[in-house]
């Protein structure tokens, strides 16, 4: 039975989002958005021998938009990104994970906090130590991440997916009560080259979305 995933990407605009949605999809990096657009991306996924639908969701709005969309209480995961050259980005995240808390049916909540453009380290103005605090704060996932490294955008996308396996009820996960811990002994799986794009060229300005599969082995 395939299971079916929708992981959203939130964050102050500006921060990478569509870069790193794009770059994991396309293994292409993407440096151009239109700020008007959602972005639907959509996997068929097998994941330890498990077959998945995985949905992100790229929000790559407005501050309003960002805080309003609708996919607040129908995604399973949530990355939160900032860019640690945008100290604005950074105070931000703290007002996205409320949002989620007050929309969400559910205090189960996955999410992973991501710094993203490590690839500007000499403009870095929010350090390492305090996304982590941060997220250990929240007890949540925390990773660092350039678009331009695939790995590193890999990587972040297969927090997520452990994480919603962690947290659900349904699933069989580790006794051990540190989500950090489960994740990393995971972390030893590796997506491999997507392919099958597929691109739906009869959507609104509003609304894309893309198809394409991937595995994770």
């Amino acid at each position: 039975m395939r299971r079916h995933r929708q992981i959203a990407l939130l964050g102050f605009p500006g921060v990478g989002k569509s870069s790193l949605a794009h770059h994991f999809v396309y293994k292409q990096f993407y440096n151009e958005y239109d700020p008007n657009i959602k972005t639907n991306l959509h996997y068929q996924c097998v994941i330890e021998d498990e077959e998945y639908d995985l949905v992100i969701v790229d929000n790559a709005g407005s501050d309003q938009y960002t805080l309003n969309h609708s996919d607040f209480d129908t995604s399973d995961a949530y990355i939160i990104i900032y860019a640690i050259d945008d100290r604005q980005s950074f105070e931000m995240v703290s007002k996205i994970r409320d949002k989620i808390i007050s929309t969400s049916p559910t205090t189960r909540i996955p999410m992973v906090l991501v710094g993203n453009k490590i690839d500007r380290k000499d403009e870095r103005v929010v350090s390492t130590e305090e996304g982590r605090l941060l997220a250990h704060a929240w007890n949540i996932h925390f990773t660092e991440a350039s678009a331009m490294n695939l790995e590193a955008v890999k990587k972040l996308f297969e927090k997520s997916i452990y994480a919603i396996n962690y947290l659900d009820p349904t699933e069989d996960t580790n006794e051990d009560n540190s989500i950090e811990k489960h994740t990393n002994e995971k972390n030893s799986s590796s997506f491999r080259n997507g392919f099958n794009k597929k691109q739906n060229g009869n959507l609104s300005s509003k609304d894309q979305s893309s198809k394409t599969i991937c595995i994770i082995s």
